[in-house]
């Protein structure tokens, strides 16, 4: 065959918006085999967030009471509201489990999934199986402690909004219904910001030796010092996944659209901006370490 006309090797790299669409032309079909591993091998949490974690969901919110106003006006008689209701949870409680499974992760697995898709931000080679595998073990002292910590800051984040409301209502129209609406909108902002950390928490994990603590804290800095931009991405991928559910009414075909494209495009997004982040950060502190070293002045 003829050869082609090649890539110019003084070509100019391609930069955020046209370097992330590059990657997802080029490793789409890998990117589907990873999401594919990401949520078989999450299948045991996926299985407690929609049984366990998003009823206290639910409940927190006050949803429940709003799927029961919307099952009475949405049915066609009587005898149909349990079946619809029935229909609304599904929806809702599958909903929420995608929801925590794109912005939370699930663990071990996602950091796996994170390193995979951290090597093909790069241009790296890696083999997903293998090199996945060496991940989930070797980060398992700190991913193991992130779910558990995830799992009970959600029920308790839950707990306490819940209990908010419920002294809101009662203390409607006074100083000190006031004040409790701050602290609930408070605890609510402050579940947001943990929610946006799992876009660094994982790709540091897997980029950096260090603490837990240490992992936390960082994680927590490049949240905020990146609010605007780690804001807008949230918002969009979480739009997308809600439209995803509003216009196809039927939670296992939502289900299966976003297993087989979700994670290129509502998952990966916030992992390549993650790893961009972090790849700066590093070449910076390189730098300065250089630009240190340059003022020692050795004495013999």
């Amino acid at each position: 065959m003829k050869e082609g006309p090649g890539v110019d090797k003084n070509a100019p790299k391609k930069r955020g918006f046209f370097l992330f669409w590059d990657i997802v032309i080029q490793k789409f079909t890998k990117m589907l085999g990873a999401n594919m591993l990401h949520f078989l091998f999450s299948i045991l949490y996926l299985a407690f967030v929609y049984i366990i974690l998003s009823g206290f969901i639910i409940q927190g919110l006050g949803i429940d009471t709003a799927i029961s106003s919307a099952a009475q006006i949405g049915a066609v008689d009587e005898a149909s509201v349990g079946t619809v209701e029935q229909m609304l949870y599904f929806m809702v409680r599958a909903f929420i489990t995608v929801f925590i499974f794109n912005f939370f992760g699930s663990g071990p697995v996602t950091a796996s999934y994170a390193y995979v898709m951290r090597c093909y931000t790069r241009g790296e080679h890696t083999w997903m199986m293998s090199d996945g595998w060496d991940k989930f073990k070797e980060n398992l002292k700190q991913s193991i402690p992130l779910l558990i910590i995830d799992v009970a800051v959600i029920l308790l984040g839950m707990n306490a909004y819940s209990f908010y409301t419920a002294f809101s209502a009662e203390y409607a129209g006074t100083g000190m219904g006031t004040f409790i609406d701050m602290v609930r909108y408070f605890t609510v902002v402050v579940l947001f910001l943990y929610m946006m950390m799992h876009m660094y928490v994982y790709q540091i994990m897997v980029t950096y030796k260090c603490k837990f603590g240490e992992l936390m804290k960082s994680a927590a800095l490049m949240t905020l010092a990146k609010l605007p931009m780690n804001l807008l991405l949230t918002v969009i991928t979480g739009a997308g996944i809600v439209l995803i559910f509003w216009f196809i009414p039927n939670p296992m075909i939502s289900l299966v659209i976003y297993l087989v494209i979700g994670g290129a495009l509502f998952r990966y997004p916030l992992e390549f901006y993650a790893s961009r982040v972090i790849e700066k950060n590093i070449k910076a502190v390189k730098k300065a370490e250089k630009k240190n070293e340059a003022k020692i002045t050795y004495i013999d």
